[in-house]
């Protein structure tokens, strides 16, 4: 490739000689010769030019000969890696695939080897799934989609397009749903869907339970990351993104443009407003107004001082009496 044709990608203003060929892309951590480098630190951009790059793309003024100046260096970084470093998916239908009665499939699809397909399955065109792959009957993916090895789709399952659903996810289990009382624990049994709309990414091990009776929604544009659970019945609103390890329970929704970071917890029945973001390992125990920052973290700290801390927190209530 060269830097023209980068240009040309990712829009921005060209410093330098158009002609110049590029081997391809390295991180600023590990630069290479001949290579280009997206910077989006003066950090980043002493450690490219230290490993003799080609070529930059940075959002300032740098004293380099070839660069490429943009206003957001991340997403022309996605725009890059999109055209020059597509992903490539195979197509057909494998003989070792097992498929159930009145099966549709579109054009382009991808069966693999040791996928089960149920009853009344629809994969639209383009659909790709990977080996060892659950799809229950009477499910439906949209064009587009990708479902990777490993996953799990119970029946009545609705995916739309251009959904990502990456290794090991279970979408569609039933939800934790039980009545206690004198005759002991009894399971209420779960009849509803999961739906996960357009353009939505699930990472892997990622678990999406179904509703009790109505539907569990995954809104579009929403990317739940590694390790998510969402509950049964949950609302899950558009454009969402919801980090490593949250927890979600049962019937919460959220809006547009929700932000949950690593480790959150959020408590059943609660109403997140749009736009809200939650800072990581904080738990939400009520509903939070829209366009606001919430957390109440608690950094670590070395332990024996912690434990001073812990002894004098012990002794507020006993302080603030004598206060009075």
């Amino acid at each position: 490739m060269k830097l023209g044709d980068v240009t040309h990608v990712i829009g921005g203003e060209l410093h330098g000689d158009a002609e110049v060929e590029l081997i391809g892309i390295s991180s600023p951590r590990n630069p290479r010769q001949g290579s280009i480098v997206f910077c989006q630190s003066e950090e980043d951009i002493g450690r490219a030019l230290a490993g003799g790059v080609s070529a930059l793309v940075v959002n300032r003024e740098v004293d380099f000969p070839n660069y490429i100046k943009v206003d957001d260096v991340r997403y022309a970084l996605a725009l890059f890696l999109d055209r020059f470093y597509p992903e490539e998916h195979p197509v057909g239908v494998s003989e070792k695939a097992e498929i159930g009665n009145n099966v549709s499939l579109g054009k382009d699809v991808y069966v693999a080897p040791f996928v089960f397909l149920g009853e009344n399955v629809v994969l639209e065109d383009n659909v790709k799934v990977y080996p060892f792959t659950y799809i229950g009957a009477n499910t439906v993916v949209g064009e587009g989609s990708v479902i990777f090895s490993g996953v799990h789709v119970y029946p009545n399952t609705l995916i739309g397009k251009g959904v990502r659903i990456h290794s090991g996810s279970v979408i569609g289990a039933d939800g934790f749903g039980y009545h206690i009382g004198r005759e002991g624990i009894r399971k209420l049994n779960h009849i509803g869907n999961v739906i996960i709309e357009d353009f939505v990414e699930i990472g892997a091990n990622t678990t999406v339970d179904r509703a009790m009776i109505d539907s569990t929604r995954v809104g579009k544009f929403t990317k739940l990351d590694n390790l998510v659970m969402i509950a049964h019945n949950c609302d899950i609103g558009e454009g969402n993104i919801i980090v490593g390890q949250v927890g979600i329970s049962g019937s919460v929704k959220t809006g547009k443009g929700v932000v949950l970071a690593g480790q959150v917890g959020v408590a059943d029945h609660i109403e997140i407003g749009d736009n809200v973001t939650v800072t990581a390992k904080s738990g939400v125990s009520r509903s939070l107004e829209a366009g606001k920052v919430y957390g109440a973290t608690l950094p670590a700290v070395e332990w024996s001082r912690w434990k001073r801390i812990y002894a004098s927190l012990l002794r507020l209530p006993e302080l603030l009496k004598r206060l009075k």
